[in-house]
């Protein structure tokens, strides 16, 4: 029977552990990071005025982020885009229409951003980037290298708790194959580090989902033999992934 360790942050593992359990899916969290807020400086701040595209890379970034650039989010003459369905549902919540592209990833945002049928690049004024700290590196890198004004927002940071040891062998130290739920790079990173302490050999027995071809890059260089690549990391995509194994 499949059987897929969850790596996100608890409150996301706890909810794709519901998902998958009610959908009769054997699961397993195994939390791998947390998320904290950071405080914005005042220089960061004041560059987003003039920003006319709002750039939102993940759920957190609208949790944590949001407040610093609401009333630019409402503007009718800004563009707001979201990395995936559910940063762009968060921010319809909140009253504000984003759109989001099919691939949920960097290049899925930077194929939004110069689409044809939006907006060429060269009429942003400057591109703000909601984001936690040392992520989507990609993105404000590829915009800068084609000339345009990028101010990233570090509203977040992704921080490494201690996981007990046995809490890793419980899931990953198991008599069948597992399928492994990564969300992204440093999460990968993360779980090799924990595999290397614990003495947990993974690379030839378990399966790797992840969420592009840059993550899947990185893990067939670690080592990873049986590799999956989702639309992205959100809860359909690995939905979409696991209807297609049964």
């Amino acid at each position: 029977m499949t059987h897929v360790v969850l790596t996100r942050a608890e409150p996301d593992a706890k909810r794709q552990l519901d998902l998958l359990l009610k959908r009769g899916v054997e699961a397993t969290a195994l939390p791998l990071l947390a998320i904290e807020p950071v405080a914005v400086t005042s220089a960061v701040a004041a560059e987003l005025d003039d920003s006319n595209v709002l750039v939102f890379t993940s759920a957190n970034a609208v949790t944590h982020g949001l407040s610093l650039v609401m009333q630019g989010c409402l503007s009718a003459s800004n563009r707001v885009l979201a990395v995936g369905k559910k940063t762009r549902e968060l921010l319809e919540q909140q009253g504000i229409d984003a759109s989001s592209p099919d691939r949920e990833d960097s290049e899925g945002l930077l194929e939004l951003l110069v689409a044809k049928e939006d907006a060429g690049p060269r009429s942003f004024t400057r591109i703000a980037v909601i984001k936690g700290e040392g992520g989507r590196d990609l993105l404000s890198r590829t915009l800068t290298e084609q000339g345009l004004r990028v101010v990233e927002v570090n509203c977040y940071r992704r921080v490494w708790p201690h996981v007990a040891r046995n809490t890793v062998l419980q899931a990953l130290e198991s008599r069948e194959p597992r399928y492994i739920h990564i969300a992204s790079g440093e999460t990968l990173s993360r779980l090799e580090e924990l595999c290397a302490l614990c003495g947990v050999s993974v690379h030839e027995k378990h399966t790797v989902i992840l969420p592009s071809d840059r993550v899947e890059n990185q893990a067939r260089e670690l080592g990873w033999q049986s590799r999956i690549v989702a639309a992205g990391a959100s809860d359909d995509a690995l939905l979409e992934v696991l209807s297609k194994l049964s």
